[in-house]
């Protein structure tokens, strides 16, 4: 089975050896901050290794991108692989990378906020009214956001269910959350192999998918709720495709009860069924929603301020990673101000990128409108460019797993290679820089640049890069990653 993975066991096995140092120094570093957090002590092996430059720092990065280089070279050397293929089969590979993953501990502490909400919730506390630091635990020394949650009440139900597991060892609830994120990954993996049933590259797309070292970090080793709202996106393009409108609203609604991103999508999908005269399946929809939004409101959102929290307000005024905090850099450095001076200008230019999108949204919101033959397609095809353009223009505050959201697209996504390639290079880059990427030195800029600059250098250099890969690859890693996905949306349609 291993040929299938490469037509040398050699960059099987050396992905392997640099997955394993990768989840040893994580696991390791992990454990060892929880037990130096909990006792006291002002800083802990993680904030020591990741807020600067240093050997584990060092040894994590050559790890990661070591993965990326195997996880590349795979995709360019080797052919389709047999769509004969069970999904067991597919799945089997990759179990000692998703093992790995799950033996990783979490880099970042979001985890902890997680568990926090969970027992907030055992405790009958509401956690988008009252903040994290209000409740007493022994999560406390190992928070690093107090505020009301911005996940919503289905990402809730995971943070409650490993929260019973805290009471016995904070290490163990950890663990389970991070099992619930390797079931749901596992099956993000299996949905998408079930949307691409007719696509000529059906197997080589699932194993991409379950490979991608982006996404196993981010969903699996550091157990974000992207996951979670990876699923949705899953479901949603798959609604659309078979016409199921009234499910992919309600899909929708799903993800934003997961995280807030998706409701940025409901306008798009509205105008589209507007735009198609499906009154009755408006009808319906919008019954349905007002039926959720009436029933939250009586119970887990009882008011104004509660809603709010899903917004994220404590990430108001901070920059990380993005186009916003490499001015806020460049202005520190060159006019020696603090990040707190700059402020006022962040706010303004925030503005103004708030302002570039909502007219780049409102373009796309035109388009079923515009052109004659648009199609569920082409919708998914906006929707994604629209999450594109939110994430690299319009938010200031970047973490390296927000990209996650655009592979689904990438992978089921219709005659969109630029976006499918700019995708996958966006999640590979920025997951290059260990750690969150918010300071104000060097590394950070650094950081800034990789994280932003070959997605946009693929972007602006867009049919120099699709001819390059034409001439080298024969066109096998276009039609691999791009226009199988067409054949991905093939499947029998509803009439």
């Amino acid at each position: 089975m291993l040929k299938i993975i490469a037509k040398s066991q050699f960059l099987y096995v050396f992905a392997l050896v640099t997955a394993s140092i990768l989840c040893g120094v994580l696991a390791i570093g992990g454990v060892t901050s929880f037990f130096e957090a909990i006792v006291g002590e002002e800083t802990n092996f993680n904030s020591e290794s990741f807020n600067g430059i240093s050997s584990i720092r060092i040894l994590s990065t050559f790890s990661y991108i070591s993965l990326c280089a195997c996880y590349v070279i795979w995709l360019l050397r080797v052919r389709p692989i047999s769509n004969e293929l069970k999904f067991k089969q597919l799945i089997k590979p990759a179990i000692p990378f998703l093992l790995l993953a799950l033996i990783a501990y979490p880099l970042s502490n979001d985890i902890y906020l997680y568990l926090q909400y969970g027992l907030m919730n055992l405790r009958s506390v509401n956690p988008f009214i009252t903040p994290a630091s209000h409740v007493s635990s022994v999560l406390m020394p190992l928070l690093y956001w107090l505020q009301t949650s911005t996940y919503g009440p289905i990402s809730q139900l995971f943070f409650t269910v490993s929260a019973v597991f805290v009471r016995a060892n904070p290490i163990l609830g950890v663990y389970v959350f991070k099992v619930f994120c390797l079931l749901v990954y596992i099956l993000n993996a299996y949905l998408i192999w079930r949307l691409l049933k007719q696509s000529p590259n059906r197997s080589k797309l699932t194993i991409a998918y379950l490979l991608n070292p982006f996404l196993l970090i981010a969903h699996v080793a550091d157990a974000h709720v992207d996951v979670f709202l990876c699923s949705s996106v899953i479901i949603l393009i798959g609604c659309l495709y078979h016409r199921f409108y009234v499910a992919a609203v309600l899909a929708i609604a799903a993800g934003f009860l997961t995280k807030t991103l998706p409701i940025i999508w409901l306008p798009m999908v509205v105008g589209f069924l507007i735009s198609r005269r499906l009154w009755k399946t408006l009808a319906i929809s919008t019954a349905a929603i007002f039926v959720l939004v009436l029933l939250l409101s009586q119970t887990i959102f009882p008011e104004l301020t509660a809603w709010r929290s899903l917004l994220n307000p404590g990430v108001s005024g901070l920059t990380a990673r993005s186009i916003h905090h490499l001015i806020n850099l460049g202005l520190a450095f060159f006019t020696g101000s603090t990040f707190l001076e700059n402020q006022p200008i962040i706010q303004k230019l925030s503005r103004i990128t708030l302002l570039g999108f909502a007219i780049f949204y409102g373009w796309k919101l035109l388009q079923p409108y515009l052109k004659r033959r648009y199609s569920e397609a082409d919708l998914v095809t906006d929707l994604g460019w629209v999450t594109m353009a939110l994430l690299l223009g319009t938010t200031p505050w970047l973490m390296s797993w927000y990209p996650s959201v655009l592979l689904p697209f990438a992978v089921l996504i219709r005659n969109a290679p630029i976006f499918s390639l700019s995708s996958l290079t966006f999640c590979l880059s920025t997951g290059a820089v260990i750690g969150a990427g918010s300071g104000n030195t060097l590394l950070s800029l650094a950081g800034c640049l990789l994280t932003l600059g070959p997605v946009f250098a693929v972007l602006l250099w867009r049919q120099q890069v699709l001819q390059k890969l034409r001439l080298t690859q024969d066109g096998d890693f276009i039609a691999l990653k791009f226009d199988a996905s067409t054949d991905a949306a093939r499947s029998p349609q509803p009439q």
